[in-house]
């Protein structure tokens, strides 16, 4: 699993919880970095912030669809702001699952699942 998440806090508390769940957990904290990680390894689940410095979620997911198409349906969106946003309307395209900020652990452990499924 891979997580694109540039807050520092944030990113290490869903890594831990995420460990503790069983699962491998990768960090990126750009999409940038995210791209390089993706390349290299494939992820069953990527957890990706929408807003973030130097390459954010959507130009990720974007990237990421053409590098590596088969990902562009394992991907979760946290964003912490999204109603009547540009964010809702790219979300609504995508069509990827996506949690709004701050989100509990069952919320992201069951939409992981759902991935996985």
């Amino acid at each position: 699993m891979l997580i694109v998440e540039d807050e520092a806090a944030l990113a290490a508390a869903v890594s831990d919880s995420l460990r503790d769940a069983g699962y491998h957990v990768d960090h990126a904290a750009d999409g940038e970095q995210a791209l390089v990680r993706v390349r290299d390894h494939r992820y069953d689940v990527v957890v990706c912030d929408l807003k973030m410095p130097r390459l954010d979620g959507k130009a990720f997911f974007r990237n990421l669809s053409t590098i590596a198409p088969a990902m562009k349906d394992r991907v979760i969106f946290v964003t912490g702001d999204v109603a009547g946003t540009d964010a809702e309307e790219f979300l609504e395209q995508s069509g990827c699952r996506w949690l709004a900020k701050p989100f509990r652990l069952a919320d992201l452990l069951k939409a992981v699942n759902e991935v996985l499924s």
